[in-house]
């Protein structure tokens, strides 16, 4: 991999929102609702369509992980698993989320809770979403206090970037820009042939 001392961009300005809601009318509307939603500025946002590529991707880096993160006690989620941060009072569905240690919830009812206490957050990039995942995400992203490691990835192309936490304010920026390389979230090597195994790249 190799290293830069790049920040992440500001976020974009939000427009406002014709339709407000209160996080306690988003569970109970996510909690009766037939596909999943985000939280995100007051507003209730469904999720965007995923690809087959993105699919295979994130179900490489599922079966990738599992090992390794095994031996550490860590669990590995997918984008079922909801997301919420405190701070910036948003709920969001990463695409993959790892917890390591206890996990913590926030509880809505019996069968509805989400995740507050992540290590890692992996996000794969889409034409519909990277906007959201480069910017709009990060300020609350590093608000997380055991967030040590956010990873985004490219479906279009073999390239992943990552922010390593390295301090309360701080964070070192790598990436992988060919198929040769590895990368590494939580001491765990990963080839991106393995995770770009099976994926067709679209030509520009």
């Amino acid at each position: 991999m190799q290293t830069e001392a790049l920040p992440f961009p500001e976020p974009h300005h939000q427009g406002d929102a014709t339709t407000q809601h209160t996080l306690e009318e988003y569970f109970e509307f996510e909690f009766n609702a037939d596909r999943k939603h985000e939280y995100f500025g007051g507003k209730i946002q469904a999720m965007a369509y995923t690809s087959p590529e993105h699919g295979r991707i994130q179900t490489n880096f599922m079966d990738e992980l599992a090992a390794c993160l095994k031996s550490k006690g860590c669990v590995r989620y997918t984008s079922d698993r909801m997301l919420f941060i405190e701070d910036c009072n948003v709920v969001f569905y990463p695409d993959i989320m790892i917890v390591c240690g206890e996990e913590e919830y926030k509880q809505y009812s019996k069968n509805m809770k989400a995740t507050l206490n992540p290590s890692v957050l992996i996000e794969i990039l889409s034409d519909s979403t990277e906007q959201d995942d480069r910017v709009s995400k990060w300020p609350c992203f590093k608000e997380i206090k055991s967030l040590k490691q956010f990873v985004l990835v490219n479906q279009k192309k073999a390239s992943i970037e990552s922010y390593v936490r390295t301090g309360e304010k701080s964070w070192a920026y790598t990436y992988a820009s060919s198929i040769e390389e590895d990368i590494e979230i939580l001491d765990c090597r990963l080839h991106l042939t393995d995770i770009y195994a099976g994926v067709e790249f679209q030509q520009a």
